[in-house]
Formats: structure tokens, C-alpha cells, sequence
């Protein structure tokens, strides 16, 4: 009994010794406190890029302490704003409309500012069930279809950039309400297994191309991927600002076409109140274990340094600023 007893106090002297060095093994310390971190949907793109990178960050910074909560592109620089995130994903098209206070923003957002542009566009994918019958978007206003449709979770920029589509085809929310359809916002998971079971006809919502719930549905059920129109286009990036993209032919099963579509650029974001050392250690941390961070998802393959500070029309953190220039893509 005392060999045992002397082991076990030996063991757990060995493992106390044990903690102070794997902190001290960490790049960089941080006593800023819990960070609350708003993504997007769970299942979603960012939902993922954040856990991505947030437990990247938790195995180099000691004392990170964080939560990833669920957001979107209108309701993440509302929270930045009134103290709900210290960090937040966004559309760069979103935080040019908060910067200046135009709609869906009721007032200019002042508070947020850039760390990195991750240099990946979530381009719209309007998914139809194929047995609705319905083989373009005009088709809904033109037959007054009674459309079952999800646009996904509400204040977010997917379900914003999907109403604003079917309202330039004559089918607005309250139309399709009045043809007897219904409009819902799901999670992209929940949506999605709604239509694999034929509860609902459509989901609309942007996100990477090949996002793996997509392909999962085109995978699941005989869908459609359809497109818009290049007058339709033209509106979307002249009225609201999006970008021009298109869904390469073959990404999803039975998708032999590639499909005109429109998209917005992901952007990584913070309070400009977060800790200059703090956002200079998850900027550098980024780049530095760029090829871990692609190893979890191919999401960020086009992560570059050259892109990351670009296409920001809100100031950049000092923070992040600051390594742009150690590197030399800032002067």
C-alpha cells in the first residue's frame, strides 16, 4: 500500500510539473477574458471556419477562453456593436452597409474593424426539389406556385441575399404567402433534412461552393441548382453590392451545368476594443499554420496573405495591421 501510495503521489507530482511547462510552451498569453465569438448557422461555412480556427487559437494562446455562438451577416455587427461579440464573421457587402448605416442597419456601425479577409465567397444556391416541376425562378411568380420555401436563419446576409432574389422574380415573401406557400428560416441542417423528407420545396441561402450539406441533399434527393439570369445578376451587384460567381459545372451530383449566381466575400472581424496583442497573435497564428488549418477543411485553401487585408471597407485592427506590415503586404 505505501509502494502504491508513493507511486501515486510521484505520478501526480509528474503531472502537476507537467502543466506549467505545456503553458509556458504557448506562443503567446492573453488575460482579456471570455471572448464571445459570433459565426453563422450550425452546419454552415463560418459555424466551421470559427471552430476551425478558434481551436487553433486555444492551442497557442494561453488563457484564450472562448464561446462560438450561432449569428449572421446582418445580426454579427449588431452584436459587435452592443457588446454581445467581441469577434465576428461578416460579408464584406454587409460591413459596408453597417459602416455607413444603410439598410438592413438602421444606424452606422462604427465599432468593428478588420483582421483578415479570408478570401472566400459564398455564392447563393437557390436548391429546388425536382419534382416541384419548377425549372427556373421566373417560374414561381409566372404560375403563382404555392412554394414551401426555407431562406434560412432570419438577420443573417444568405437569407437577406435570398429575399432580395426572389423579390427582383416577382416573388416576394408576402406573394408566395398570398399564392398559399410559406416562407420559414431554419438552420441550413434542419432545412435541409425538412426537404430530404419533402416538407419543404426549396431552400435558398449562399455558402461555399461544395458546401457538404449541399452536396449531401444533391446526394439524397433529385434537386435542382438553378440559375439567374444575367439581368438578375446585373441587379444584384448594382443595387446591393454582391459579386458576380457562378457554381462550376459538376460540384453537385446531377448539376451538369454551370450555374450564374452571385456571392460575398467572407471576412474575419472584431471589436475595436480587443486587445492589440490578442488579435495580433490569431492574425499571425492564421498565416503561420495556414496548411493545418486547410488540412481541417479546404475551406481555406485560398487563404493568402496578399488577400488578407484587402477589400475592407472598415479600418483594420491594430493589431492585424500590425503584422501586415512585419510582413511587408503593408507598407
Amino acid at each position: 500500500m505505501r509502494i502504491r501510495a508513493r507511486r501515486l503521489v510521484i505520478a501526480l507530482s509528474l503531472v502537476l510539473a507537467a502543466l506549467p511547462a505545456a503553458a509556458a510552451d504557448k506562443e503567446y498569453r492573453t488575460d482579456a477574458g471570455e471572448q464571445v465569438v459570433a459565426a453563422g448557422s450550425i452546419g454552415g461555412s463560418w459555424f466551421i471556419i470559427a471552430t476551425a480556427m478558434y481551436d487553433l487559437f486555444s492551442r497557442h494562446i494561453d488563457g484564450l477562453r472562448y464561446t462560438i455562438t450561432p449569428g449572421g451577416a446582418i445580426s454579427n455587427p449588431i452584436a459587435i456593436s452592443q457588446g454581445m461579440a467581441t469577434a465576428a464573421y461578416a460579408y464584406t457587402s454587409m460591413l459596408f452597409a453597417a459602416q455607413a448605416g444603410q439598410p438592413p442597419f438602421k444606424a452606422p456601425i462604427t465599432d468593428m474593424r478588420g483582421i483578415l479577409n479570408l478570401n472566400v465567397a459564398g455564392v447563393l444556391h437557390p436548391i429546388f426539389l425536382s419534382d416541384t416541376g419548377i425549372t427556373s425562378l421566373a417560374d414561381i411568380a409566372a404560375r403563382e406556385i404555392p412554394l414551401r420555401v426555407d431562406t434560412g436563419p432570419r438577420g443573417t446576409g444568405g437569407e437577406l441575399a435570398a429575399s432580395r432574389l426572389l423579390e427582383l422574380y416577382g416573388a416576394g415573401y408576402d406573394n408566395i404567402r398570398a399564392w398559399g406557400g410559406s416562407i420559414t428560416h431554419s438552420s441550413y441542417r434542419e432545412a435541409l433534412d425538412r426537404m430530404k423528407d419533402g416538407h419543404i420545396d426549396a431552400f435558398i441561402n449562399d455558402d461555399i461552393v461544395g458546401q457538404p450539406l449541399f452536396v449531401d441533399i444533391a446526394l439524397s434527393r433529385d434537386v435542382v441548382f438553378l440559375p439567374m439570369t444575367p439581368e438578375v445578376v446585373t441587379q444584384m451587384v448594382e443595387r446591393f453590392g454582391y459579386a458576380r460567381a457562378s457554381i462550376p459545372a459538376n460540384t453537385y451530383k446531377g448539376q451538369d451545368a454551370e450555374i450564374p449566381s452571385t456571392a460575398q466575400l467572407f471576412a474575419f472581424t472584431c471589436h475595436k476594443d480587443l486587445p492589440e496583442d490578442l488579435v495580433y497573435a490569431m492574425t499571425r497564428l492564421t498565416f503561420e499554420y495556414r496548411d493545418e488549418l486547410i488540412a481541417t477543411h479546404k475551406v481555406f485553401s485560398d487563404l493568402s496573405l496578399e488577400s488578407g487585408p484587402t477589400h475592407f471597407p472598415i479600418p483594420l485592427h491594430p493589431g492585424a495591421e500590425r503584422y501586415y506590415r512585419e510582413v511587408g503586404v503593408l507598407p
